[in-house]
């Protein structure tokens, strides 16, 4: 039975446009982590996802674009939810990266 709500989620487009956004997030990951790498750390967490979103809007239209040219009109069509599906994703990788470095950095100084 639950092949059914997968047929329908591929139908309607839904695993399409995660799997385009983690695309998408994936190619732009190292672009936006070299933009925010000096600024980011400085920040407290709100201020944080702001400023990173703001810096990677650019890099992720960008490899929307690419995307669109591989994948056709398909991805024409749906590129407004790519693209924020991606931001999201990408938001959330680089701060999760960014909590990972503090931590270790916390663990380096108490040694």
């Amino acid at each position: 039975m639950t092949v059914v709500p997968q047929l329908i989620s591929r139908w309607l487009g839904t695993d399409r446009v995660a799997d385009f956004a983690e695309r998408v997030a994936g190619r732009s990951r190292l672009a936006v982590w070299q933009r925010v790498l000096q600024r980011l750390p400085t920040l407290g967490p709100t201020e944080a996802r702001g400023y990173l979103r703001a810096r990677a809007v650019a890099v992720v239209r960008e490899e929307t674009d690419r995307l669109i040219e591989q994948e056709g009109t398909w991805a024409a069509r749906h590129r407004q939810p790519i693209e924020e599906t991606a931001l999201h994703t990408l938001t959330q990788v680089i701060l999760a990266q960014l909590d990972q470095r503090r931590l270790q950095a916390g663990t380096r100084q108490a040694a």
